[in-house]
């Protein structure tokens, strides 16, 4: 169950009732306490002074509370409720202890009742108001409680209190466990191309224990960009994001069931305000700033926005500065050394999820977020939605060759990209390649996404990183996504020139804009080891030969995952579309194979036919 705690602010009435609620809870507490006690006194006078009585044990309950309070014969409270007991005539006989037992039992189970149902009733009163508390806002008293069940027990007739070892190994084991589970606090670091977060990783990576459990660098390739320098177009660009955003919430208001609901006037109040900005800013993003006839409150927001833009300005200047001078991949490699198990790389340019927080609708002074906002770096897509200047991704080389260079061999790569930037930026040099193959020679799992078409250019570029990517023996996993084509339309990336043959290759996904000839194809598969996991082909275009050999070549292969879809050139480009449906299509969302892929994975023995023969 998880912990709770009432906040400062809950109102006076409510405070007043569950303070008093707590305090009849307590008083219930220590009475049912001591007819536990009581039970546990005659229990034992019936062990002390009815020894031929078969019932003469503690129950286990009973015996943790006697344990536990010390109720031993020789402590004096003993001898006190003994002469009591005899004063009273409670030992006079088994009968009157079985019958002052019986009356205990029956105001234990009333107590515990009565205890209950306070309890509830608390729950119900505080249920508004509660806070999830941690282990640390528990009170000492409780933690000392258990901590003393390890407490050796003591014998004051010889003095002898027991040995401390068991209380010494568990400070030694808790502070062991608080070692060791440092390790698990940071699996993966996100890494921006900026100061404060370079500072981040370069104080998780020096850390003695966090950094030992990194396991994955991600670098986000957000950034500001030159585009924005003019100061007309940066206005202009912010009005439109916060129209949107203001559209958005207003159309999603009444969807929202994470909180009370909204209403309807505050509701349009805010969607006012909102749009009272975006007037605002589209009035003052192609305005003269020495215009006279500017109002006092346009000329406070512009001095404002001025002000936003240096800022902005001044961190394009920083980010650029860091890239160009080798910094940031200087710092993400040796911060990658210094962590032993971080060896493996993620790249991507639009990770929406780290931009959570930075909406101008989520509460509060619209103004305020809105030139937050503005000086938050672009994702790739956004960049390429609204025709801005490409980024430059020199500098996802530059990281990997900086990572090589401090001497860390990465197992595992993933790139996830929207856009491939400038031309060129993934081109290595002639004289860089070698070293740069030889960094990838224990790699064993790389990906890489990018989801646009590819133009002649593009494609020899990316061709020529991804066939330094892969140029080693050590891979397994192979998962390679480019572009999307339309009726084989567009350039194409050659499959036998950038992976090659692999003997180890268990995992192969291959989907977009690739080709191959049916020889290296075949050769490729020769290659490959017994099973193959897993085989997915979609989108590939068939250079020479034909997919009816394609099929007969895959099938000699055992593979445990096999997925063919969408298959191009050869007699693919001929055949009917009702053929080419029947043969290649599978319902959409549906993992039920299509005919090639039953052809593919039946066994010789059941003689099901090619489906592409009988054309």
């Amino acid at each position: 169950m998880a912990l709770h705690r009432l906040p400062a602010e809950v109102d006076v009435p409510y405070r007043m009732l569950l303070e008093n609620s707590h305090r009849v809870l307590r008083t219930a507490n220590e009475q049912l306490r001591v007819v536990e006690h009581e039970i546990c006194f005659l229990k034992a006078a019936k062990r002390a002074f009815f020894k031929g009585h078969t019932d003469s044990a503690l129950d286990s309950l009973d015996r943790k509370v006697f344990e536990t309070e010390k109720l031993t014969p020789i402590k004096p409270y003993w001898s006190d409720w003994v002469h009591r007991a005899h004063q009273t005539g409670l030992l006079d006989s088994l009968d009157n202890l079985d019958s002052s037992l019986e009356r205990q039992r029956a105001l234990k189970t009333e107590y515990e009742a009565v205890q209950n149902t306070l309890r509830c009733a608390i729950n119900e009163q505080s249920r508004l108001y509660l806070r999830n508390l941690s282990i640390l806002d528990f009170p000492d008293e409780i933690l000392l409680g258990i901590f003393e069940l390890l407490e050796p027990p003591c014998n004051p007739i010889i003095g002898y209190c027991g040995n401390r070892a068991d209380i010494k190994n568990t400070r030694l084991v808790c502070r062991r466990f608080c070692d060791v589970s440092s390790q698990l606090l940071v699996r993966l670091v996100h890494v921006g191309v900026n100061e404060p977060s370079l500072a981040r990783l370069e104080e998780i990576s020096r850390h003695p224990t966090i950094a030992k459990g990194v396991r994955t660098i991600r670098l986000v390739l957000h950034l500001h960009n030159n585009s924005f320098s003019d100061f007309d177009l940066f206005i202009s660009y912010h009005a439109d994001e916060v129209e949107e955003q203001v559209d958005m919430w207003d159309r999603a208001k009444l969807w929202d069931c994470s909180g009370p609901k909204m209403d309807e006037q505050t509701a349009a109040e805010v969607t006012a305000n909102g749009m009272a900005v975006v007037s605002t800013l589209r009035r003052l993003a192609w305005a003269d700033p020495d215009d006279v006839e500017m109002s006092e409150v346009d000329k406070n927001h512009r001095a404002c926005l001025d002000e936003t833009h240096r800022e902005y300005l001044a961190l394009l200047e920083t980010q650029e500065s860091l890239i160009s001078s080798g910094e940031f991949s200087r710092i993400v490699g040796f911060a990658m050394s210094r962590m032993p198990g971080a060896r493996r790389l993620e790249v991507t340019d639009s990770n929406f999820f780290s931009m959570r927080g930075h909406g101008v609708m989520s509460g509060g002074d619209i103004w305020a977020a809105a030139h937050h906002r503005m000086l938050q770096p672009m994702t790739a897509y956004q960049m390429e939605k609204h025709d801005l200047e490409r980024p430059n991704y020199q500098c996802l080389l530059d990281t990997l060759r900086s990572v090589q260079g401090a001497g860390v061999l990465l197992d595992a790569i993933d790139i996830d990209l929207s856009t491939m930037g400038i031309p060129g930026a993934l081109v290595l040099a002639p004289d860089l390649r070698q070293e740069f193959c030889s960094g990838m020679r224990l790699l064993k799992e790389f990906k890489f996404r990018y989801s646009e078409a590819l133009d002649e250019e593009g494609a020899d570029h990316l061709s020529e990183f991804l066939s330094a990517c892969l140029e080693t023996s050590s891979l397994r996993q192979i998962f390679l996504s480019v572009g999307a084509t339309e009726e084989g339309e567009g350039a194409r990336i050659d499959v036998g020139r950038i992976v090659g043959s692999k003997s180890q290759l268990t995992d192969i996904s291959i989907h977009g804009q690739f080709a191959t000839d049916l020889s290296k194809l075949v050769r490729l598969l020769e290659q490959l080891p017994e099973p193959v996991r897993v085989l997915s082909l979609d989108g590939i275009r068939l250079l020479s030969g034909t997919w009816e050999e394609a099929l007969v070549a895959i099938r000699k292969k055992k593979c445990q995952v096999m997925f063919l879809s969408d298959p191009c050139g050869a007699e693919c480009d001929d055949m009917s579309s009702g053929d080419y449906e029947r043969i290649f299509s599978r319902p959409k969302d549906s993992m039920e194979r299509n005919a090639a892929e039953v052809y593919v994975r039946s066994h010789p023995a059941l003689r099901i036919p090619n489906p592409l023969r009988a054309l």
